[in-house]
């Protein structure tokens, strides 16, 4: 107790500005870094806004109580509407902040009245106390209908749910004891209450802090494996997704087929249009080919101008409807009388029964050297098993040079 009371609430009241502002460019950086990362932006603010009234409430004494309290006490509490905030970003959930927002307004209204009036102390303590066990009340019970078996985000939302308990216990001893009219005075239970309130601030950052790692990663991992240029999965992201459902496929007893994409002449659009235009046309072709795939179908860049197309649970026959269209639809990309057009040569193959991605890449891509001997702007079907030269490969040919084999 003693040691406790040596303590100055000034030294305190310091720690928790330095430990809020440390949060607040932590969180900010992540939002910078990844614009992506749900709640990061409000809770950097939330935590902004707590810096700024723990600086006026170390303040007090030397500044009006319309600012050290009044305005203080309302930032404080517009960082829990922001940190509440953060939570329905972070879980996605469809409910309004318009009523957390509303009773903030109409909260700070009643404090600066209460604080400008001079005489009502207790009825101001009970205002504080109120609205902020109501405000981190709802965050601990937003947090914990998202949980789950998360046992982390329960016992997070445990730490909120003290903490909004902690905001009555906190005004009961200010109404016994009083509130000292200087928070660096020493008393005691002013300082346990600053102790505590710095121990919740570091313990609530920490926990935010973790809940939102969990979906960094998953944005850091989705970035490793995404083609920056093209949008789609790189050759490291469409090789582990060739993996899962390689396995997939094996548990369940399903097909599975792939197809090797090329897009013809690109290096050809390269040199006569540029690069500009090259990428362009990788876009392009990436748009179409999306436009025809499946919502379980997976696409990646398998290099160069060559994509990767998974068909899970496909029969090459199924598969070879798809590619047809995605064909047809790259054709369209093209106008008519156009110097460059923008074809593509597609080798395709099915999986056979406990195969590994080695080889069945390796028939595809065997499917697509076909492809382009046949002339490209065509699609090939190669199987396990079979001859390639004795008729074991399927074509496609676009309507012109179908027209041209017919006469």
């Amino acid at each position: 107790m003693s040691f406790i009371a040596s303590i100055d609430v000034g030294t305190l009241l310091g720690c928790q500005i330095v430990l809020t502002l440390v949060y607040a460019i932590v969180f900010f950086c992540m939002k910078s870094i990844y614009p992506y990362l749900r709640g990061a932006g409000s809770v950097a603010l939330a935590f902004f806004a707590a810096t700024i009234s723990n600086i006026l409430l170390l303040l007090s004494g030397s500044i009006p109580a319309f600012f050290s309290i009044g305005l203080a006490h309302c930032l404080l509490l517009s960082a829990f509407v922001l940190f509440y905030t953060g939570v329905l970003h972070f879980f996605k959930s469809t409910r309004t902040i318009r009523y957390a927002w509303a009773l903030t307004y109409f909260t700070s209204a009643l404090i600066f009245y209460l604080v400008l009036s001079h005489d009502h102390t207790r009825a101001l303590a009970y205002v504080i106390a109120v609205s902020f066990f109501l405000v981190r009340g709802v965050i601990a019970l937003e947090i914990f209908r998202h949980a789950a078996d998360r046992i982390f985000l329960k016992i997070f939302a445990f730490l909120m749910a003290a903490y909004a308990i902690f905001a009555l216990n906190r005004v009961i001893f200010l109404l016994i004891y009083g509130a000292p009219p200087n928070p660096e005075q020493r008393n005691f239970l002013q300082t346990v209450s600053v102790l505590f309130s710095v121990s919740f601030a570091f313990l609530i950052g920490l926990s935010f802090l973790l809940m939102l790692c969990g979906d960094l990663l998953t944005l850091v991992k989705d970035e490793s494996e995404r083609d920056l240029l093209s949008g789609v999965l790189n050759r490291r992201g469409i090789e582990q997704r060739l993996d899962t459902e390689l396995k997939r496929a094996e548990r369940g007893g399903h097909n599975l087929s792939i197809a090797l994409i090329d897009i013809d002449h690109f290096k050809t659009i390269n040199d006569h249009a540029g690069h500009a235009a090259g990428d362009t046309a990788l876009r392009d072709v990436v748009s179409a080919i999306s436009s025809r795939m499946r919502a379980y179908d997976s696409l990646g860049r398998f290099g160069g101008d060559e994509f990767l197309l998974i068909f899970p649970n496909t029969s090459s026959t199924d598969a070879l409807t798809v590619s047809s269209r995605i064909e047809q639809s790259v054709r369209e990309l093209s106008s008519p009388g156009a110097e460059l057009s923008l074809t593509i040569s597609i080798g395709l193959t099915q999986a056979a029964p406990g195969e590994i991605a080695g080889p069945f890449l390796a028939r595809a891509d065997k499917a697509l050297y076909n492809a382009k001997n046949a002339g490209r702007n065509c699609c090939r079907v190669l199987l396990h098993g079979t001859d390639a030269e004795a008729g074991s490969e399927r074509v496609i040919l676009p309507p012109s040079r179908s027209n041209l084999l017919q006469q």
